[in-house]
């Protein structure tokens, strides 16, 4: 176990090179090892994993039989494993464990987005979830102090649950976690905010959106929120903004997912880069249609590689989520690499009738700037060509055209209705200080 970070004031001291070296068996003192040397030793771990997972693990003792593990040392020589999948999760999730069942300490189902097929399960030991405690623990310290509050808008309070793992993260640093129970009551959401003086906001980016804009109607201003952390969501860069401009505090991200025990990658100063977990994972970006790696910089799908995960390995793992890795060095000097914005997943759009790709991004980018819209939701109808916006307003709000005018003025759109009878619709849904988006990831409905 990596020992508490124990700083009082901890914006400067660089706790997630702390956080590696002990990681790596060094003084947390000691100045971070070289980029080369991070990933010479992340390789041997994940020899290490591809060779207990052929041992113990019967889905990889196939998927991996006649490669030459030991001649894994590089990126390049990845390309010669076999990619796994989330349809290799949900056939025969079992398949993965490489202990038994009694140090099973968490395990998660799925449920398969937009599909009828069976959900995944993913099962942690409690020492992977220690190892989420601990990134937890240091990747907050930029943002929290001792004896802070935060608002963590987070499911599942149980043990081993992510609001549980959270709080204990906090706890370490001296801090207090409030978790709130409905994340889609927002005015709530702005009482527990209010009450508990909390310095720090955490969340699902769209709902953290709602509640600046709630604020900004009912002409609240507060000084006590230093940082906010968004998850989960992708929103443009002038919601980011806006939430900013709102709160007058520090916007940091926060990328992750189930398959990677929840924590992936955080940035260390705010629009820095999230910095990924590389003690505990080897990212690939790769071309989604090819398969093959691409350079820094370049968008592309993120492959996951789990280098000290005990219960479920996964080697070469498909997220399905679109990101690319920084080709640039962090001002902060550490040798982890750097995730950009994760732009949302592969499968989170709908091809229009002329064949044009609208995402949830694009619509995120029309609708969120209305000051009146706290969140919206999405419902496409291929048979009747429509596609319908439920609108989330603040209270007391009138509904207008603006939103439908902006939706009809965007160029994919506008091509679409004009030239192949695209009809769009758009309705009040919500005006009492509530959201369509709970815990879930937000996405296009299919009627």
């Amino acid at each position: 176990m990596v020992p508490p970070f124990t700083g009082e004031r901890l914006m400067t001291d660089r706790p997630l090179g702390s956080w590696l070296n002990l990681r790596m068996g060094r003084d947390p003192d000691m100045e971070t090892v070289s980029a080369e040397e991070l990933q010479n030793w992340q390789f041997e771990l994940l020899r290490k994993t591809m060779f207990n997972a052929v041992q113990s693990c019967p889905f990889y003792r196939d998927r991996l039989a006649g490669i030459q593990i030991g001649a894994v040392h590089t990126p390049a020589n990845l390309e010669k494993i076999p990619f796994t999948t989330a349809e290799d999760l949900r056939n025969g999730p079992e398949s993965f464990l490489c202990v038994s069942q009694d140090e099973i300490a968490r395990a998660v189902t799925l449920a398969s987005s937009g599909s009828s097929g069976p959900p995944k399960r993913l099962f942690f030991t409690a020492g992977d979830l220690e190892r989420t405690i601990e990134f937890f623990h240091y990747g907050m310290a930029p943002m929290l102090n001792k004896g802070e509050t935060i608002l963590a808008i987070l499911p599942d309070s149980r043990p081993g649950g992510v609001g549980s793992i959270f709080a204990e993260s906090n706890s370490r640093l001296g801090a207090e976690t409030v978790l709130p129970v409905n994340p889609s009551d927002i005015t709530t959401l702005l009482h527990l905010l209010l009450d508990s003086h909390s310095s720090c906001i955490l969340g699902p980016a769209i709902q953290i959106h709602a509640l600046a804009r709630l604020m900004e109607n009912k002409k609240i201003v507060i000084n006590h929120v230093r940082s906010v952390l968004l998850c989960w969501d992708v929103l443009p860069k002038a919601s980011m903004r806006t939430i900013s401009r709102i709160f007058d505090c520090d916007i940091f991200s926060h990328w992750g997912m189930t398959e990677t025990c929840l924590g992936g990658a955080v940035d260390c100063s705010p629009d820095s880069g999230m910095h990924l977990r590389e003690p505990d994972f080897f990212i690939e970006i790769i071309d989604p249609v090819t398969g093959k790696q691409v350079p820094d910089g370049v968008k592309g799908e993120i492959v996951i590689s789990t280098l000290s995960r005990r219960a479920m390995p996964l080697i070469r793992y498909r997220t399905g989520d679109v990101g690319c890795i920084c080709d640039d060095d962090c001002s902060c000097g550490l040798p982890l690499r750097r995730l950009k914005a994760v732009e949302g997943r592969l499968d989170d759009g709908l091809t229009l009738p002329d064949g044009g790709r609208l995402t949830l991004n694009d619509l995120n980018d029309i609708i969120l700037p209305h000051s009146d819209v706290l969140d919206f939701s999405v419902e496409y109808t291929p048979e009747k060509q429509e596609l319908s916006i439920g609108l989330d307003l603040v209270p007391e709000s009138r509904p207008d055209s603006a939103v439908y005018d902006s939706l009809m003025s965007y160029s994919k759109i506008k091509k679409a209705v004009q030239n192949h009878n695209l009809k769009i619709t758009t309705r009040l849904a919500n005006k009492d200080g509530k959201i369509n988006s709970g815990f879930g990831k937000r996405s296009i409905i299919y009627k």
